[in-house]
């Protein structure tokens, strides 16, 4: 079924709503329990029907969660909001718990840089390793062969 309109606003199904954010039906409704998406109606039968306002809403927490903010984080700031009904006060909030987050990815890009140089330097001893293991291996096959013939072949060694 496609989108309703009732009273002239725009309503999704949660089905819908879904498809739209690329999420699962689980996902919003989890998010309903915990508290992060508060606004939602229910038609008769119980329904639940969904808003542009309940999208946006969504597309804001898959923002923040893409940029690394908990759910208790985003909680935290709804609890702001419910507190002041105001961004002004959101904001700043945000912009730490950004920042917070920002220090977090760089420390990580640290550690995954020593891990990176460790990585390639142990790749260097192994082909060291494998090179010697194929040198003697060579020698062997020349000592087997008379090696001295070999040599004859290639005078320009």
């Amino acid at each position: 079924m496609g989108e309703m309109e009732i009273e002239g606003l725009k309503y999704y199904q949660i089905g819908e709503l879904a498809n739209l954010l690329n999420i699962s039906p689980r996902t919003i409704r989890y998010y309903e329990e915990i508290g992060l998406l508060n606004s939602v109606k229910r038609i008769e039968g119980g329904k639940r029907v969904y808003t542009d306002k309940d999208l946006q809403r969504l597309r804001f927490i898959q923002r923040l969660k893409h940029l690394g903010l908990s759910l208790s984080e985003m909680h935290e700031l709804e609890a702001i909001y419910q507190i002041h009904r105001t961004n002004r006060k959101v904001l700043p909030r945000l912009l730490e718990l950004l920042d917070h987050h920002a220090q977090k990815i760089d420390e990580r890009i640290h550690t995954l840089t020593k891990l990176k140089k460790e990585i390639l330097s142990y790749q260097e001893k192994i082909q060291q390793k494998l090179n010697m293991e194929m040198d003697s291996q060579e020698g062997e096959k020349k000592d087997a062969r008379g090696g001295h013939h070999k040599r004859r072949s290639n005078p320009h060694r």
